[in-house]
């Protein structure tokens, strides 16, 4: 990589703004991190005082989860996307593309029977 070439990434707008993203996230990331504890400790009480764990904390939980994969995601350049408050919280397009490779996945071993599978192929055939 030449010089000029450094010198114009270093200049660029964009990535200084995402820099700036990218600090915040990390603070927000801290944060959350610290509601995690909070979240294990609280899923831990109930747990021991109920016997399992809370269905809504651990809906809850769920969210969370999503939110700092989103972060992390951001944080590393898997994805451009800025996470909430700056796009939608429920946004979550990796679950949708997840599950129709799922369906994908699952049309394909069914269409393929016991092909390749100790006994033969076993494919239901119409006799």
């Amino acid at each position: 990589m030449d010089n000029e070439q450094v010198k114009q990434n270093i200049s660029n707008k964009n990535q200084w703004m995402r820099i700036l993203y990218m600090i915040l996230f990390a603070v927000i990331l801290y944060l959350v991190m610290m509601l995690v504890t909070v979240v294990v400790i609280v899923q831990l009480l109930f747990a021991l005082i109920t016997g399992k764990p809370n269905d809504d904390v651990a809906d809850f939980a769920s969210d969370l989860t999503q939110y700092v994969y989103r972060i992390v995601a951001f944080l590393t350049y898997t994805d451009d996307r800025r996470p909430f408050p700056f796009n939608s919280w429920a946004e979550d397009e990796t679950d949708t593309d997840t599950e129709e490779d799922d369906v994908d996945y699952e049309k394909s071993v069914e269409s393929t029977g016991d092909v390749g599978q100790p006994g033969g192929d076993k494919r239901s055939t119409s006799d």
